[in-house]
C-alpha cells in the first residue's frame, strides 16, 4: 500500500524547532500516523537530534503539555532543521516508520537524515538488488530503500548534487526528499517528473521549503515558488543556491493534489488549490442531467469538497446548504486505517431540518473504494431523512491504481474498476451506494478547471496511462505484495 505525506525545512536565525513544529501543524491534513523533526547541533556531541512518534503533530510534540513541549523545543533548539508527517495505510502502524530516518557516522559528510513524500514504483527490484548485495533491510519500506541508496552514493560521488543523480537513475516514482547532513548542509529535492507538489522562499539569509506553501505562509515566508522538477534547493556553508541534478524528459503533477489532497490556500504550479477545485464543481454543473426545481439544495462533503459543492450550486443557482457538519476534531477517512463505517458517524452530523424532504445533491471530491461514501448516505438516509440523494463527484472515475503515493494500489480495490462499459459501471456504483443518480466529472472539465496543460500532468488513476516504466509494468497489479510502504 502505497502512502502520502509531507516535508518541510528551513535555515532561520533561530528556533528552527518550533518553526518545523508548526509547519508540521499547517501539513497535517497530508499525514495523521506520525510526525518528527531532525535538528542540526554543531557544537554537541550529538550533532544530529530527532524526535518523531505516532500520532498528530501535538501529541508527538506534546503541545497539551506546556512542560513537556517546552523540553522537547529547549532540546532540538537550532537555526537548521527539517521535518516530515506520514499518513496511514492498512498495517504498519509502527513508530518504527515514523519520519525522519537517520543514518549515523563517523564521518560528518556521511551522518545524515532524511525524509520524503511519494513512492517508489521500483520498490521490489531495488530490495532485491540490495539483498543480493548482501545488505539486510529491517523495514518494509521505500524509504529504507532510499537511505541506503543515499550512502553508498554519498560514498561513491564528488558532491551531493552528483550522489542525488546517481540514485535518480535507480529510482522510479515519486520523491520530493529533505535531506540534512552532520556538517549542516540541508538540501530540498524534487524527483524529474514533480509528481508531488515542494515550494521553496529564500528571505536574505534564511531559507524554507515545504510540500505546501500555506506551511511557508504560516511561518512568515509569504512570497514562495515551486522547485523545478529535478532540481535541488542546497544550503551549505552559509549560501543557498538552487541546482538541476537530474534530466526532466517530461513534467507529471498528480491532478489529485488539486481534487483532494493539498490544502485549498495552497498554490501549486501558480494556480490557487481553492480555484481549481470551485472551478471543478463549474464544470461539474454544466455536465447536470437533473431537473432543478424549488425542492433542490445542494450538500458538499465537508471540507474538501466545498470550493466544489460552492461552484456547483452558484452555477445551477441551487442554494448551498450545510447538511453535514463535520467534526473538525476527528481525521480523514481516506488517509486512516481505521474503519470508516465508524469513522463517518463520528466524523459528520447531519442537520435533519435542512434535508429532510429535500432532493438534494451530494458534491463529493472523489470516490475510491466507495466505502465511507456508502456508509455517509445510509447515514444521511436514516437521518436526515430526504426525498432523493444525488451524488456529483468532483474527479472522474478512477479506474486504475496508483504507485505514486497515493493509497490505492490494486484494481481491485477501486469501485469504477469493477466494471469496464462505463454505462454499466455507473449503474453498478448507484446501486452499491444506494443513491438516485450519480454523475462524474468529465475529463476535459477536469483538465479544464485545473488549469495546466494536459501533457504537465499525471492522470494515470484515470486512463491508465503511466508515466514512468514501473508504473506502467504494475498497472494490473493485484493487491498482493510488501504490507506497506515507507
Amino acid at each position: 500500500m502505497d502512502e502520502k505525506c509531507g516535508i518541510c525545512g528551513l535555515v532561520v536565525e533561530k528556533n528552527a524547532q518550533v518553526l518545523l513544529y508548526k509547519m508540521l501543524v499547517q501539513m497535517q491534513h497530508r499525514g495523521q500516523l506520525s510526525a518528527g523533526i531532525t535538528t542540526y547541533h554543531e557544537n554537541e556531541r550529538v550533532i544530529l537530534r530527532t524526535h518523531k512518534d505516532l500520532g498528530l503533530v501535538n501529541h508527538v510534540f506534546r503541545a497539551e503539555h506546556k512542560g513537556k513541549f517546552t523540553a522537547i523545543m529547549e532540546n532540538h533548539a537550532s537555526k537548521i532543521g527539517i521535518g516530515h508527517v506520514r499518513y496511514a495505510t492498512s498495517g504498519c502502524d509502527d513508530k518504527g516508520y515514523a519520519q525522519p530516518f537517520e543514518r549515523t557516522h563517523g564521518k560528518k559528510s556521511k551522518w545524515f537524515s532524511f525524509c520524503f513524500n511519494g513512492n517508489i514504483a521500483n520498490y521490489a527490484e531495488l530490495e532485491s538488488e540490495l539483498k543480493e548485495s548482501n545488505y539486510h533491510l529491517v523495514h518494509e519500506t521505500d524509504t529504507e530503500i532510499i537511505q541506503h541508496l543515499l550512502a553508498k552514493a554519498l560514498k561513491d560521488s564528488e558532491n551531493i548534487p552528483e550522489a542525488f543523480n546517481n540514485i535518480s537513475k535507480k529510482l522510479d516514482g515519486s520523491y520530493n526528499i529533505a535531506f540534512l547532513t552532520a556538517e549542516g548542509t540541508l538540501v530540498a529535492a524534487r524527483d524529474p517528473l514533480g509528481l508531488r507538489p515542494l515550494v521553496y522562499s529564500i528571505r536574505g539569509n534564511e531559507v524554507a521549503f515545504a510540500s505546501e506553501g500555506v506551511a511557508l505562509t504560516s511561518i512568515g515566508f509569504t512570497e514562495y515558488t515551486d522547485l523545478p522538477p529535478g532540481h535541488m534547493l542546497i544550503h551549505e556553508k552559509g549560501k543557498t543556491r538552487i541546482e538541476k541534478f537530474a534530466e526532466s524528459q517530461r513534467k507529471a503533477h498528480c491532478f489529485f493534489e488539486y481534487v483532494y489532497f493539498a490544502h485549498p490556500a495552497s498554490v501549486i504550479e501558480s494556480k490557487l488549490v481553492y480555484t481549481a477545485r470551485n472551478n471543478l464543481g463549474k464544470e461539474l454543473a454544466r455536465i447536470e442531467t437533473q431537473k432543478i426545481d424549488s425542492n433542490c439544495i445542494v450538500v458538499p462533503v465537508p471540507d474538501s469538497s466545498t470550493p466544489s459543492g460552492d461552484g456547483y450550486a452558484q452555477t445551477l443557482n441551487i442554494p448551498l446548504r450545510e447538511g453535514l457538519i463535520r467534526n473538525r476534531y476527528v481525521g480523514r477517512t481516506f488517509i486512516e486505517s481505521a474503519s470508516r463505517e465508524d469513522k463517518v458517524k463520528e466524523k459528520f452530523i447531519v442537520i435533519k431540518e435542512i434535508i429532510e424532504g429535500k432532493k438534494i445533491f451530494i458534491v463529493e471530491d472523489s470516490i475510491v473504494r466507495g466505502t465511507t461514501l456508502k456508509n455517509l448516505v445510509e447515514y444521511i438516509r436514516r437521518i436526515g431523512k430526504p426525498k432523493e440523494i444525488h451524488v456529483r463527484v468532483s474527479c472522474p472515475p478512477i479506474r486504475f491504481p496508483c504507485f505514486y503515493g497515493i493509497d490505492m494500489s490494486s484494481k481491485k480495490e477501486l469501485i469504477a474498476a469493477q466494471e469496464e462499459d462505463y454505462d454499466k459501471m455507473i449503474k453498478l456504483i448507484e446501486k452499491e451506494l444506494g443513491v438516485d443518480s450519480l454523475i462524474y466529472q468529465s475529463y476535459d472539465g477536469l483538465i479544464k478547471a485545473i488549469g495546466l496543460n494536459e501533457k504537465d500532468l499525471c492522470t494515470a488513476c484515470l486512463k491508465g496511462i503511466y508515466p514512468t516504466p514501473a508504473g506502467t509494468k504494475l498497472k494490473d497489479f493485484d493487491g498482493k505484495g510488501r504490507a506497506c510502504a515507507r
